[in-house]
C-alpha cells in the first residue's frame, strides 16, 4: 500500500470512531561487522493500532507490526491489518503504550532477527525509564500542610521510603 492510500485515512482530531495508532522507531540503522564483512541493517519501525469505540479503551493493541526502512512502510503494513475504511488517528508515546506494543512484538514475532530483538528490547527499556522519570517529576504525595502537621507532632521524622 503506498503512502497516499493509508495517509488519506488519517484524521487530525481524535474521535471515538478512529483507530488509535502509534508509530515509533525501535531499531536504528546500523552497520555491523560479520566475519570481516560489513553488513548494513536498516532502521525498523513499530506500528500498532487500538480499536476505536466509545467503550473504555483497552490498553492492549489490536494489531502490532514492524516495518522497514521507513515509518511510512510500517504504517502502510499496519493499514493492511485494519478494515479498509478505518479512519486513523496518530497518537504519540504519551497517549498510547508503544512499549507494551513492542513487548507484544517481542513475545509474538518468531521471525525477528537477533539485532531486531536487541533494538526492540532497548526501546522498551528506554520507554520504561522515560515513564519512571515522568512519574517522579509529575506525581508526588508531598502536601505542605501535612508536612507541617507531621513536624508538629512527630518532629519531622519520616517513615517509609
Amino acid at each position: 500500500m503506498n503512502r497516499t492510500l493509508w495517509a488519506r485515512r488519517l484524521v487530525a482530531d481524535y474521535s471515538a470512531e478512529a483507530w488509535r495508532i502509534v508509530c515509533v522507531r525501535v531499531v536504528a540503522e546500523a552497520t555491523d561487522d560479520h566475519g570481516g564483512t560489513p553488513v548494513r541493517t536498516p532502521a525498523h519501525y513499530l506500528a500498532a493500532a487500538w480499536l476505536p469505540g466509545t467503550a473504555v479503551p483497552s490498553r492492549w493493541p489490536e494489531a502490532v507490526v514492524i516495518g522497514s526502512p521507513t515509518s511510512e512502510r510500517a504504517l502502510a503494513e499496519l493499514a493492511l491489518q485494519l478494515p479498509a475504511d478505518a479512519r486513523l488517528w496518530l497518537g504519540d508515546t504519551d497517549q498510547l503504550d508503544a512499549a507494551l506494543a513492542a513487548e507484544i512484538l517481542l513475545a509474538a514475532d518468531r521471525n525477528l532477527e537477533a539485532y531486531q530483538r536487541v533494538g526492540i528490547a532497548a526501546f522498551v527499556a528506554a520507554e520504561r525509564e522515560r515513564s519512571q522519570r515522568a512519574l517522579a517529576r509529575t506525581y508526588t504525595d508531598l502536601d505542605p500542610a501535612f508536612e507541617r502537621f507531621r513536624a508538629q507532632f512527630f518532629g519531622g521524622q519520616r517513615s517509609g521510603r
